[in-house]
């Protein structure tokens, strides 16, 4: 596990030796999103390649200290931060058949990528 923890550090770190990043736009503005929204998830912190992945998107997309942010990823994660709320306050008072203290709230894109991409299961 952390032979493929380093090749994918390695990797990322190839893309931004020439400048490209290795993930694009819209998902790096999904990552952050879902972060900001439905960021109290300890997983989050554990899950490695989550970080390198957030590591990547604050360097590439200069979301790092005092920079200037790329304006269209601003504009992106405004859409989706938007977006993921919406959905979160349109499902406050639905049913909770299992009685599960925590819920769900967030849209199928958001739980698919985070569980495909990290194998982060999103609650609350």
């Amino acid at each position: 596990m952390e032979q493929a923890s380093e090749l994918y550090r390695d990797w990322l770190g190839a893309f931004a030796a020439i400048g490209t990043p290795a993930i694009g736009r819209d998902t790096a503005a999904r990552i952050l999103a879902v972060t900001y929204v439905h960021g109290n998830n300890e997983a989050l912190v554990y899950n490695n390649k989550y970080l390198q992945d957030v590591h990547h998107i604050e360097k590439m997309y200069h979301v790092e200290g005092g920079e200037s942010p790329d304006a269209d990823l601003v504009m992106l994660i405004k859409q989706y931060v938007s977006e993921l709320e919406q959905y979160r306050d349109e499902h406050d008072n639905d049913l909770n058949e299992s009685g599960a203290v925590f819920q769900n709230k967030t849209p199928e894109w958001a739980r698919k990528l985070f569980m495909e991409k990290y194998g982060i299961k999103l609650i609350n």
